[in-house]
Order: structure tokens, then C-alpha cells, then sequence
């Protein structure tokens, strides 16, 4: 039994790390939002809303290489990706300065 759960997490990691907006997420988004001085909420709050965004808006495969190039220190796919991650901050920001 203890086998099968060890199986089904170790499956669910290589599903997430296979999905290229999953890596995304994970070692860009959220340690570059947490650098610039934002909690871990709100880099996930931000980081979830620019995943969507770019899911919305990409393939996998046009995302897999836009990524690649963001990760090749490519400058267009760098501003790309920080358009959206800025226009999601925005809201995200503006959400938490205005709760009542």
C-alpha cells in the first residue's frame, strides 16, 4: 500500500515537472516575485494568475518554446513573460492594498 502511494506521488512529481507553465511556476515565477521582496502568498497569488494567462493564451508547444528562449537569456521572451507577470501583479496588488 505504502508502495503504491510512494508510485502515485512520484508519478504526480514527473506529471509537474514534465509540464513546462508547472517549471515555469516553480523555478522562475515564484523565486523571482519572492526576491523583489513578495511574500510567498503573493508570489503564489501572482504566479497562479500569470500561469493562467499564459495557458490561456499558449500552446504547450509554443509555450515550450517561448520558455526555452526566455531560459536562453532571450530578451523579447523575457519582456513577454514579464508583461504577464506584471498585469497579474497589478490586480493581485491592487486586490490586497484595497480589502477591506
Amino acid at each position: 500500500m505504502l508502495l503504491l502511494g510512494l508510485s502515485t506521488a512520484s508519478l504526480a512529481q514527473n506529471a509537474n515537472a514534465a509540464n513546462p507553465f508547472r517549471q515555469f511556476y516553480n523555478n522562475n515565477c515564484v523565486p523571482e516575485a519572492k526576491k523583489v521582496g513578495l511574500t510567498q502568498s503573493e508570489a503564489a497569488q501572482i504566479c497562479n494568475c500569470t500561469v493562467k494567462t499564459l495557458q490561456e493564451k499558449y500552446s504547450t508547444e509554443a509555450f515550450v518554446t517561448l520558455y526555452a528562449q526566455y531560459r536562453n537569456g532571450d530578451n523579447t521572451a523575457r519582456r513577454t513573460l514579464t508583461r504577464y507577470g506584471e498585469t497579474c501583479s497589478q490586480g493581485v496588488l491592487d486586490d490586497i492594498l484595497w480589502e477591506n
